[in-house]
């Protein structure tokens, strides 16, 4: 194996273990912080790598392995139109200096430039590994356990300040937090991104080694109750068919296809008690209450609005804190508590209120022509599982948080979809 591979490969299997399971030793207060830290000196040390042995290399002369080339993919192409058109917004932006690291979520240029050159890095030297399956399984299996044990009211490695557990969320502070990603939401955002990879890993490869670990963590998303990860699961199962079955891709697409019009017209004449559901049929019978999805609805309006007076260019990268949207109302005992608003809470609108329509498009491009290249190999299993990650991402993205904690598995899937050369499974 290839020096760059290998240290490629160091990089994959560190972000999807000790990244992922990393946790803050001063509690979930610090998570954010904790994470951002720990994802610029991985990362770091990864493009110095990279960059080290790619000196030693030329000075040895060896063949220069070239990020872009005339060759380059069309994810790879949307990648850096996508970095462009960011880097101009933060030009651009009244903000000045704090779009480069952006706002609590700590999503600025920085961040972003740190994904894409990594993902360019990925894409050019890395090649999947039935190990990177297996990391990510045990990583999942660990933050399971974790997630468990906090909700039978334990406070297992003091996450939680004093005598504070996983019931106190909404009541002693505002949202619920678990697992190893702090926030629920970005909890959940992982663990479904994991299963649906162990789902189709499962039925692709064979690896019934990883099905204790997919039904583990399908209870666990079942107990955290989060809406967007099940919509992803769902999603991906549905539209995924013709990458589980390859060889019949027009029938299972036109499946899919059939499935997804008949759960419209059931969602479309829902009439129980479930509260996603019931607010779900009312936003497609046009009945949008700003309280729906936990004030998402309100955020939403706001947010358009301010993507209406800057449409090109955005504010620039993570500054929607800084625009003056309302914050939402958060009660503790009777009495009201602002709690500001750092993101769109959808990361499609979220591109588009802080980098503009250009880097917006450059984005849906490049997430569409991953997808497109994971259907078009889909007989190439490694093809078929980075398709599935993807499409439970792009379908939880419109509920979804932009953070340091998250986004760079999303990339690390891009890149693996963006790979020129043929897969070689190990």
């Amino acid at each position: 194996m290839e020096r760059p591979t290998r240290i490629a490969g160091w990089y994959a299997c560190a972000l999807v273990s000790v990244f992922f399971l990393l946790l803050p030793p001063r509690g979930y207060g610090w998570m954010m912080e904790t994470k951002y830290a720990a994802f610029l000196l991985l990362t770091t040390l990864y493009l110095a790598a990279a960059l080290a042995d790619g000196l030693a290399r030329a000075r040895g002369g060896a063949p220069r392995k070239p990020l872009a080339s005339p060759r380059m993919t069309a994810p790879a192409r949307c990648a850096a139109a996508y970095l462009a058109c960011s880097a101009v917004s933060a030009l651009l932006s009244p903000y000045g200096a704090q779009t480069l690291l952006g706002g609590p979520r700590r999503d600025g240029l920085v961040t972003l430039s740190l994904c894409v050159a990594v993902f360019f890095l990925l894409a050019r030297d890395l090649r999947p590994d039935r190990r990177l399956l297996y990391l990510a399984a045990g990583a999942a299996t660990l933050c399971d356990a974790l997630v468990l044990a906090q909700l039978t009211g334990r406070n297992p490695l003091r996450l939680y300040p004093g005598n504070w557990n996983y019931y106190d969320g909404d009541v002693s502070y505002a949202g619920f937090y678990a697992g190893t990603a702090g926030n629920i939401d970005f909890t959940a955002f992982l663990l479904a991104l994991a299963v649906c990879v162990l789902l189709f890993a499962l039925a692709r490869l064979r690896l019934w080694t990883l099905a204790p670990t997919a039904a583990l963590t399908l209870y666990v998303l079942y107990r955290l109750g989060v809406a967007a990860a099940w919509v992803g699961l769902a999603c991906a199962l549905v539209w995924g068919l013709p990458l589980l079955f390859p060889g019949n891709r027009k029938r299972m697409a036109a499946l899919s296809a059939v499935l997804t019009l008949g759960a419209v017209v059931l969602l479309w004449r829902y009439g129980g008690e479930n509260r996603t559901l019931a607010e779900a049929a009312a936003l497609l019978h046009g009945e949008a209450d700003g309280g729906f999805g936990s004030g998402r609805v309100a955020i939403w309006r706001e947010c358009w609005e301010l993507a209406r007076e800057r449409p090109l260019f955005g504010g620039g990268p993570d500054t929607l804190w800084l625009r003056g949207v309302e914050p939402l109302t958060w009660f503790r005992n009777g009495t009201a508590t602002p709690v500001d608003i750092t993101a769109a809470h959808n990361e499609y609108l979220n591109i588009l209120v802080n980098q503009g329509a250009f880097a917006l498009c450059a984005y849906l491009a490049l997430l569409g022509s991953a997808l497109l290249r994971c259907f078009r190999r889909a007989r190439e299993p490694a093809f078929a599982l980075c398709g599935a990650g993807l499409l439970c991402y792009a379908a939880m993205a419109p509920f979804s948080i932009s953070t340091c904690i998250t986004a760079p598995y999303v990339w690390l899937l891009l890149a693996l979809a963006a790979q020129r050369e043929q897969f070689v499974e190990t």
